[in-house]
């Protein structure tokens, strides 16, 4: 049998005190501290994720993700429009001189 008997009062002065974390809790709140981010805007926070010497690779290697596009934003297709004639002007053009 473990523990106390069913029943039986508990012994003063035993179990965890008051206010003492668990280990998962006490876990959590050390890596908090130890990271430190700047959550001021979504930028700083993944910047300040990749310049953390201590932050895992898998962390580093996501917020370089979500920085790509403030660094290298994606190209726009423009549609030149030179002459004023449309892209549908143009292949009618192409129709017609393929009929004579």
């Amino acid at each position: 049998m473990r523990g106390r008997a069913k029943g039986s009062p508990k012994t003063p002065g035993s179990g965890r005190k008051l206010g003492t974390p668990n280990r998962a809790t006490a876990k959590h709140r050390e890596m908090l501290e130890r990271m430190k981010v700047d959550t001021t805007d979504p930028m700083s926070f993944w910047m300040s994720i990749m310049q953390n010497p201590e932050a895992p690779y898998e962390e580093k290697k996501w917020a370089s993700v979500q920085l790509g596009p403030f660094a290298h934003p994606k190209l726009a297709s423009v549609e030149s429009r030179t002459g004023g004639k449309t892209h549908e002007d143009r292949l009618e053009e192409l129709h017609k001189l393929m009929e004579d």
